[in-house]
This record gives structure tokens, sequence and C-alpha cells, in this order.
């Protein structure tokens, strides 16, 4: 095993600790790569990245995922993905929040970007593709309340427009070759 560690702090902050690849002025700059072991016979080893838990009077760290900006083409891009399976179900990528036992539960937010000249970036939701069964689901919905409130409410709206028409909402279920196109249903509880 290899272990590097920074020494604590009793009236200041810990050590930290900080890697940095290369930088170049005519080239790119040096990558920073980090992977768990292969294991030929079983599982490869797990990659933990998190922040240690709080103490009584504070918040846990955050976690900060970013490219650097760009003044001359597209900024890095993040991926965040698992791998193909051959025998199995590929991996599941889940993205939770924490619940709060004296306030509101932690929110979830995805925002594409935004562009001063030219349209702004698009958001796509997905199921997965079954080439010889059925395709994936798609749900969106919110949780059933408590005791003593209501539902949260599903809002489906597009943006005002100040030179032209404003984006339209499209509802609809895909064609069928072989059988029934898709049902539309509108329900009340």
């Amino acid at each position: 095993m290899v272990l590097i560690t920074v020494g604590s702090g009793t009236s200041g902050v810990g050590g930290v600790v900080v890697a940095s690849a290369g930088h170049s002025t005519v080239q790119t700059g040096g990558a920073v790569h980090l992977s768990s072991g292969e294991g030929t016979a079983s599982s490869s080893g797990a990659i933990t990245i998190r922040s240690i838990n709080a103490g009584t009077s504070g918040v846990s760290g955050m976690l900060m995922f970013s490219t650097g900006t760009s003044t001359a083409g597209n900024s890095g891009a993040i991926e965040l993905g698992s791998g193909a399976a051959t025998a199995g179900r590929g991996g599941m990528v889940l993205i939770t929040v924490g619940s709060g036992t004296s306030g509101a539960g932690g929110s979830v937010r995805a925002s594409a970007g935004r562009s001063t000249v030219h349209t702004g970036g698009g958001m796509s939701i997905a199921s997965g593709e079954g080439t010889k069964t059925s395709s994936g689901v798609v749900t969106v919905r919110s949780a059933n309340s408590g005791t003593g409130g209501v539902s949260g409410a599903l809002v489906f709206g597009t943006g005002s427009a100040k030179g032209g028409n404003s984006g339209a909402l499209m509802l609809g279920s895909g064609a069928a070759t072989a059988g029934r196109a898709g049902m539309i249903a509108l329900t009340v509880g």
C-alpha cells in the first residue's frame, strides 16, 4: 500500500494535499490519471472520492468537479459514466442528495450552458435502447408527502420570448410498425 497523509491541526486548519500536473507554454499541459487496480480473476478496485463528516459546528466539505475556462475554443467536457458489460448489466449511475432533519432536503439542479451569441445549450434525458426487447422507462415524479403537507408539483414550461415565438411544449408517443401506438393518459387523483 502507498499512503499519503498530512498532519492534523489543533489550533488551525489541517494540512492540504495538492496534486498538479505540469505546465506547458507551447503544448498541452500534463494530465493527471487516477485509476484503480485491475483484478484479472475478480473485480477491479474501487475509487472513493469523498469529504469527511463535519464536526459539531460546521458543514462537510464540498466536492467540486470543474473544467477550466477557454478563450479561443471549447472548454473541457466532464464525462460521468459506467463501463459496458458483456455478460451482465451495465453499471448504474446514481446521483442523490442528503436528507435534512431540521431543514429542507438538498436539491438537484441540472442546467445547460448560456450563450450570448448563439443558441443556449440543450438538455436531453433518454432511456437506454433495447435492441431485442423494450427500451427503458423514464419516470419523472415527485415523492409522496408526509402527514402534514402536499406532494411536490411538476412544472413543465417554456421560457418567454422577446423577439419571436416562445418554445413549444410537445407530448407524444412513438410510431409502431407492428402494433398500436402508445397511449397518452392524463388523470387526476
